[in-house]
């Protein structure tokens, strides 16, 4: 699954390196540029100061007055170095020594300028520049050692690096507040769902971001129409059972008409037929019961309802005079229906009191993973009928009353919540031991 404060975060990273690494790039080559524009300017001024100190005397030879040389150009591998030279005639600076450059005669007017290994290996740059002076070309190449000015470029490289990867730092931990502040009003509509699921709310608060506003408002469109229509569900299949009701009421009436007497057998096949279907309207009736406004998920007061449930089969089993123990440990929980949990507890625990002798346990415990196991000291179940209990209209012993359903529709309703029912037999009671699981998203 995308995170979107990940996906955020690492978009807004990668754009803010970029930016930088350009910025640091374009920076870097527009301080180069200058610099090298400066020193060509200088080169230029210094090239235009020695043609001012050249001339040709009568003879034609090419002259320098000292006078315009200046002193940087006296000491040997100064790292400032000229060649001036018309025709064959070729004048270098003592600086170059015994060193010459591989400077080429150029017209009037020309310009160029290389980049060049000098004496030593120093790096130069060269201006060289065609003059016309007296009838005569002069070419004069102005040279300069940029060891000094690409060691101080690259210290200006260093400090704009370091300063950049601070500033980098500093947005990185900006953007990540902001990120954090946008996506803060998604962690509070998550901690409504989580209220929503455990039942102390029935919508999603509409108060988080204006672009999340209307997804939060189809979410709670959605919630009330499901609710609407299960509500919807109930009452029709609680009318419909009612009507089957009816129905069966006028057939065992039928069945009960003087001239019936003379067909027993077709009489009890009637009412045989007409309980077990009453039976499973029964049923069907307890998943129809919770009528009107409703919430699936909220917290069920487990003392009070499992106190009438008991107290329900006790009157129910009055005959048979069935001791129901039960405990709940303080920290138990159950979000969800609760008509879902009268039905599966009402299933199991009448189950359990038809099939016992005179014992029922009721015990349920656990936070995180909430626990109901169900026991009895009855004749259990053989270990190869355990999987076939829950299989609608399977009887264990056909003898004792029942419909084969009740099994059934309990592990229909925990597998709806994704829990775990399973049967064994009891340790401490002897007969069968029913245990749901129900973990802390489900229950």
């Amino acid at each position: 699954m995308i995170s979107l404060k990940r996906h955020l975060s690492w978009g807004l990273i990668i754009s803010l390196v970029a930016l930088l690494t350009l910025q640091w790039a374009i920076v870097t080559y527009a301080i180069n540029k200058l610099t090298e524009d400066q020193l060509v300017e200088r080169l230029q001024r210094e090239g235009e100061s020695l043609l001012a100190g050249t001339e040709f005397d009568a003879s034609g030879q090419l002259l320098l007055d000292a006078k315009h040389v200046s002193a940087v150009y006296q000491r040997p591998f100064s790292g400032h170095y000229y060649v001036i030279f018309s025709g064959k005639q070729r004048h270098t600076s003592r600086s170059l020594w015994d060193v010459d450059l591989p400077i080429q005669p150029l017209t009037t007017g020309a310009h160029t300028k290389r980049y060049i290994n000098g004496p030593e290996q120093q790096p130069l740059l060269v201006v060289v520049h065609g003059y016309q002076k007296q009838q005569g070309v002069i070419t004069i190449a102005v040279a300069e050692n940029l060891a000094s000015l690409k060691a101080g470029v690259m210290r200006f490289q260093l400090l704009y690096a370091v300063v950049s990867l601070l500033g980098l730092f500093a947005l990185l931990a900006i953007q990540r507040l902001v990120v954090l502040n946008a996506l803060r009003p998604l962690q509070q509509i998550k901690d409504n769902i989580a209220k929503l699921t455990s039942g102390e709310e029935s919508q999603i608060n509409n108060n988080g971001p204006q672009e999340v506003a209307p997804l939060i408002e189809e979410m709670n469109r959605l919630l009330i129409a499901v609710q609407h229509k299960s509500r919807r569900s109930r009452e029709s299949l609680g009318n419909l059972a009612h009507a089957l009701k009816t129905k069966l009421t006028l057939l065992n009436q039928a069945a009960e008409r003087p001239e019936m007497e003379m067909l027993p057998e077709i009489r009890n096949d009637i009412y045989r037929t007409t309980t077990s279907i009453s039976h499973t309207i029964e049923h069907e009736l307890k998943r129809a019961r919770l009528l009107g406004d409703t919430h699936p998920a909220r917290r069920v007061d487990l003392k009070a309802e499992i106190a009438q449930l008991v107290h329900t089969l006790r009157q129910i089993y009055q005959a048979k005079a069935v001791n129901i123990m039960w405990e709940i440990t303080p920290d138990a929980r159950f979000h969800g229906d609760r008509e879902d949990l009268l039905e599966i507890l009402g299933n199991l625990l009448d189950n359990a009191c038809k099939w016992c002798r005179s014992s029922v346990s009721l015990t349920i415990s656990g936070s995180n993973t909430t626990i109901f196991v169900i026991e009895d000291d009855g004749p259990g179940c053989a270990e190869h009928e355990l999987n076939l209990l829950t299989r609608r209209g399977f009887r264990a012993d056909e003898s004792i009353p029942g419909s084969g359903l009740g099994l059934a529709i309990a592990h229909d309703i925990v597998d709806s919540y994704g829990a775990h029912l399973s049967f064994g037999r009891s340790a401490a009671l002897g007969g069968l031991r029913v245990e749901i699981r129900f973990n802390a998203h489900e229950g």
